[in-house]
């Protein structure tokens, strides 16, 4: 007994000895080397290092969540990260469809939403799985599916504010002579990124004619350089040992001068040269000295616009840069920098597994604006019942006498949602309040009474307001109304009010 205690006790120093002297052996310099620090000294990894190097060879992944292990010495992205595998290897199911239902729809009035604040395009391009353009190096098991999520998304989104990256990529891989995406990276390389956003200008290039863009060489390769292995290396501990080939464009020589800084504070942050930049998590304000276009673009984007970054930034004078996470999650940046930032153009690159997050079927804020001369009214309204109201001198006056204040309006001809795109209300108080909380409910054909889903709450600025009704959840889906009601919302101000009759109408610059 006392003997195995002894023997456990020794192994168990010598192992306390040998972790520390292989750390040492194997520090890529000296300068890696510290002896103060137990998070060096007792570091294993050389572990999942050594298992690693022995079973890549043979096509085993140590960390298959994280990498799959492929031919050729192709690395691809596991399961551990939106499911990437299992959902490009299954087919398109009804939920899938779905999803890009509620996306596209979401586009839709995110659209509406930004052409009312001065943006001339809004585009989403999505960057290919690597497993997408590269299947032929995946394990056999592993390959896409012919009709996966993604055509389904892309099926009900249209191709008007969706930009598919597939058919170009696939299309250059053929002719090119080098891999358009690293073997040990998830991501696309400079090559890759150059056809991407070749193909993005020829899209963006159709509904704005006046933008120039980078010439045809700017996309060429220059040179080909050796480089370490990339992220999916790094999962397996491999960085230093798998090589990789960085295909060098001549988006390098072009004659830019860049400017980051923090878009909050206003700090510089770099100044010289046209680098890329990372995918940032705060807003970062990239202007261009010798730009194209003396324009301003809002970018939301991830890792995949990485090798993006150097060509906006030589398109465009000003770019300013979010993760698309920070921007349309709950409580995210989007319609703040919009406002503050007043963007010409907001593009959104986003890498082909995230592009079905929720938070892409999120709405944009209940846009107003003041009536303008380009308001054109289409369908009229004439009022057949109020509530808890008494009527005043005129027949728009109206004396709040109880806790549930409404108009009820009838068409005198039924609207659609492609006819009616905005609400014209015009409202006054006599107390002079700068704004009132309403709700206006819409009644469809077919259904019987008001209800809380066919309805918006908001809180209007007296004076004649449109309401953009396509930034409202369900609108889209409006077959045919046939009546409308204003229910005022104010306790204590705006007891007193006028209220015209409501005009369903369009712009007649939309048309």
């Amino acid at each position: 007994m006392k003997r195995s205690i002894f023997v456990f006790l020794l192994s168990v120093l010598l192992v306390l000895l040998a972790v520390p002297t292989i750390n040492i052996i194997v520090a890529p310099s000296r300068d890696a080397i510290n002896l103060k620090e137990k998070s060096f000294l007792y570091n294993v990894d050389f572990v999942s290092r050594w298992t690693a190097t022995l079973l890549y060879p043979l096509g085993i992944s140590t960390d298959p969540k994280q990498v799959v292990v492929g031919k050729d010495g192709w690395l691809y992205l596991g399961d551990m990260y939106q499911q990437t595998l299992s959902d490009d290897r299954r087919s398109a199911t009804e939920n899938d469809t779905l999803i890009g239902k509620q996306i596209g729809a979401a586009t839709e009035a995110w659209d509406a939403y930004l052409a009312g604040k001065g943006v001339k395009v809004f585009r989403i391009m999505i960057g290919p799985n690597k497993g997408t353009i590269y299947p032929e190096h995946m394990p056999s098991w592993a390959k896409p599916a012919l009709s996966n999520p993604t055509d389904a998304l892309l099926a009900e989104t249209g191709g008007e504010h969706y930009i598919d990256l597939r058919p170009p990529l696939l299309a250059a891989k053929e002719t090119q002579g080098a891999a358009l995406y690293y073997k040990t990276d998830t991501h696309w390389n400079d090559l890759g990124a150059g056809i991407a956003f070749r193909a993005f200008a020829q899209q963006v290039g159709k509904a704005a004619p006046e933008l120039q863009w980078p010439s045809e060489k700017t996309y060429e390769i220059a040179r080909v350089d050796p480089r370490k292995g990339g992220d999916l290396a790094n999962f397996l501990r491999l960085t230093a040992s798998l090589t990789d080939y960085e295909p060098i464009t001549h988006v390098s020589s072009l004659s830019v001068e860049t400017t980051e800084s923090d878009f909050d504070t206003k700090k510089v942050l770099r100044q010289g040269g046209n680098p890329v930049v990372g995918a940032p998590m705060t807003p970062i304000l990239v202007t261009s000295v010798g730009a194209l276009n003396n324009k301003k673009v809002l970018w939301l984007r991830d890792s995949f616009g990485i090798s993006l970054s150097p060509l906006m930034a030589a398109t465009f004078s000003e770019v300013l840069q979010l993760h698309w996470s920070e921007a349309i999650k709950p409580g995210g940046r989007f319609s703040q920098l919009v406002e503050e930032f007043k963007p010409d153009y907001v593009f959104v690159t986003v890498v082909e597994r995230a592009s079905r997050t929720p938070w892409f079927a999120a709405y944009p804020p209940l846009a107003f604006f003041p009536k303008g001369k380009d308001f054109q009214t289409v369908r009229t309204v004439a009022p057949v019942r109020s509530n808890h109201l008494i009527q005043g001198p005129s027949e728009s006056e109206y004396q709040i006498s109880g806790n549930d204040a409404f108009v009820d309006f009838a068409l005198l001809d039924s609207a659609t949602q492609s006819n009616a795109q905005y609400l014209n209300i015009g409202l006054t108080c006599a107390d002079g309040s700068p704004s009132v909380p309403l709700q206006v409910f819409w009644l469809e054909d077919g259904q019987p009474t008001y209800d809380e889903e066919h309805s918006a709450r908001f809180s209007i600025r007296t004076g004649q307001t449109l309401i953009d009704l396509r930034t409202i959840p369900k609108w889209r889906s409006v077959a045919s109304i046939k009546r409308v009601r204003v229910d005022i919302d104010s306790e204590s101000s705006c007891t007193h009010f006028k209220l015209n009759n409501p005009s369903f109408g369009v712009k007649t610059s939309s048309l």
